[in-house]
């Protein structure tokens, strides 16, 4: 069967439903406990700046931490020696989407680790996860946003509360289903208290593993179990360790 023209090929992904799944990001949102606030400032404005009449444009200058709002974490995050943001290659970047709602499991226990019986219990619903996908967890975490107290939801300990992968969960897609990336609706790839005790097993692994995630993923129930496509797209710095991104799914309207 002959390929569509490019023109022909976006006339038809445009009859699906695009969903943006990325928070907008700013000063204040939620992030991991260590990181520092983002910080911007207007160097050129409008009215004001340069010449008596301003600057007639409008630039801010942004600072913040690579992993910032919904975000891209390469390997080399977590494992020396792994690609960085610039030498993943944009094959990578458009991937069959796979959701798996946990939403009973977090609202049961804020705790839950994400077991291989999770995935087995996705699979005996909508099929086998096809190999090459972006496997995002959907803990309904999202609706919490940008409420950084109820994201971390911590006791009076201090210690967070939020649902995360599970090692055994991660390599059984990483090792037997071939899963290029994940993702989730935390702050962390880990649950809050196994974060809280300084540990990160399961983004060690997945990174470990030459794979890369999405942090902070949006609106993921406006998307199908399976059946959707994600495009994940950030910059290209330079040797980079993680970046702010831009992520969006390609839905079927049914």
């Amino acid at each position: 069967m002959d390929a569509l023209p490019p023109t022909e090929l976006l006339a038809q992904l445009r009859t699906h439903r695009w969903v943006d799944l990325t928070h907008a990001f700013g000063p204040g949102i939620p992030h991991y406990h260590a990181f520092p606030d983002e910080e911007r400032t207007t160097l050129f404005h409008f009215d004001e700046g340069v010449g008596t009449d301003g600057a007639g444009f409008l630039a801010h200058r942004y600072s913040h931490i690579g992993q910032w709002g919904t975000h891209c974490d390469p390997p080399a995050h977590f494992t020396r020696g792994g690609r960085f943001l610039d030498e993943l290659p944009v094959t990578e970047m458009v991937l069959p989407l796979v959701v798996l709602d946990l939403r009973h499991r977090a609202a049961a226990d804020a705790d839950h680790t994400l077991s291989p019986e999770d995935v087995a219990a996705h699979e005996a619903e909508h099929g086998r996860i096809p190999d090459g996908a972006f496997v995002a967890a959907w803990w309904g975490w999202d609706a919490r946003w940008p409420d950084g107290e109820a994201m971390a939801n911590r006791g009076a300990d201090g210690v967070a509360h939020h649902p995360g992968w599970g090692v055994d969960a991660l390599r059984l897609l990483v090792e037997e289903r071939g899963a290029v990336a994940v993702g989730h609706d935390t702050t962390d790839t880990d649950p809050g208290a196994v974060v809280s005790g300084g540990a990160a097993p399961a983004e060690t692994y997945v990174l470990g593993a030459d794979r890369w995630q999405i942090e902070l993923v949006a609106h993921l129930g406006d998307v199908p179990a399976t059946g959707a496509i994600v495009v994940a797209t950030w910059p290209k710095p330079a040797e980079g360790s993680g970046f702010p991104a831009r992520v969006f799914a390609i839905a079927p309207r049914d």
